[in-house]
Parts: C-alpha cells; sequence; structure tokens
C-alpha cells in the first residue's frame, strides 16, 4: 500500500489513507480474520457488547475516524481499536459505580447452557484498595514501556486477567514459539525500564 499523509503536532507522519486500510482489510488472511474474532472476544465483556458488535464498531473507526500508521499491521491496528473502545467503556462503567449507578455488564443467557445466575460479590474496601494499589499501578506502569508496542500490550492485558498458555496463543495469534518470542521482547523491555525490579 502506498502511504497517505498526515501531521502529527507538526511532524509529518506517514499515514494509510482510508482506501487502503479498507483494501488491506479485505485482503486479511483467514488466521488473521481469526486473530482480530479471538481479540474481539477478549475485549467484548469489558464494554458489555457482543464480538461481532465490537468487531463492526472498530471497522467503521478504521475506515472512518482512526488513522494508522504505515507499517502497522491491520490486526494490530484493530486490536488497538478495540482496545480502546473497551477501555472507554470500563471508564465509564467505574464513574457510574463511583457515582452509585449501576453497571450494565453483558453476560449470555442467565440460566441458559450452563450459565448459573449472577452472584453479587462485591469486594470489600480493603480487597478494593488493594486492588487499585498493586493491580492498576502495575499494569499503568507496566503499559507505560510498552506504549508503542500494541503486541505487547495485548500480551499484558490478557497476562493481568489470568491468561496463560493456549489462551495468549489465541489472544495474539501466535504458536507456543511465538508467544515465547513476544514474552522475551516483554521481558527485555521491562527490565530496560526497570533494571532494578518493577516498582509497585
Amino acid at each position: 500500500m502506498g502511504p497517505g499523509a498526515r501531521v502529527d503536532d507538526g511532524v509529518d507522519v506517514p499515514r494509510y489513507a482510508p482506501d487502503e486500510i479498507i483494501a488491506a482489510v479485505e485482503d486479511l488472511s483467514p488466521a488473521e480474520v481469526a486473530r482480530i474474532e479471538a481479540v474481539s472476544r477478549y475485549f467484548a465483556p469489558r464494554c458489555a457488547m457482543q464480538p461481532e458488535d465490537l468487531r463492526q464498531e472498530a471497522y467503521a473507526r478504521a475506515f472512518g475516524t482512526r488513522s494508522c500508521r504505515v507499517g502497522t499491521g491491520m490486526v494490530e491496528f484493530l486490536a488497538g481499536i478495540m482496545k480502546s473502545i473497551a477501555s472507554d467503556g470500563y471508564r465509564s462503567r467505574k464513574k457510574a459505580r463511583e457515582k452509585g449507578g449501576f453497571e450494565v455488564v453483558h453476560v449470555e443467557g442467565y440460566g441458559a447452557n450452563g450459565v448459573p445466575d449472577p452472584i453479587f460479590e462485591a469486594p470489600s474496601p480493603e480487597e478494593a484498595a488493594l486492588s487499585k494499589r498493586y493491580h492498576s499501578e502495575a499494569l499503568a506502569k507496566a503499559m507505560a514501556c510498552i506504549d508503542n508496542d500494541d503486541e505487547l500490550q495485548l500480551l499484558v492485558e490478557g497476562l493481568f486477567d489470568g491468561m496463560r498458555g493456549k489462551d495468549l496463543e489465541d489472544l495474539l495469534g501466535k504458536d507456543t514459539k511465538g508467544l515465547a518470542a513476544v514474552r522475551k521482547r516483554l521481558s527485555r523491555r521491562l527490565f530496560a525500564a526497570f533494571p532494578n525490579g518493577v516498582p509497585v
């Protein structure tokens, strides 16, 4: 694809034009489409959307309001958009909770297909404080180290959600060897930023 031109902070940055993004999406391989579907299934519960609806919203933004740097893979580009949508949904729900409102969470078919009825499991104030301090701060610091790498960001998201092995492979679209290489890249990035260990 030939790059279009956009300007970021007064600096010319090569960007794909919308028609180039559309063409690239149309040329996605079955494996790449499967990876996009896996990413949408991962992020959909965070924004109370069905995976297919999340994908459609990501495509709409990719073809319209979002720009893509030349050299960025379409899978990484779309995964980043879905992550952004999910983050917006999470922040909205968090704000509603802080104001004493209700949180809408998509759960498919309570009482059907073995899905149990919801159980109210509000954390104690102590648990909430610990989670906010250790989980949120650690994730924020890790993400800051990999701000320019969508693949590593997705790996960190999965790790913080307790994903391991095959689940991470499916999320990243990697085999076992490929996942090991990505994790090694993450380790190098974190060690370079925090040679004495990541402060929490």
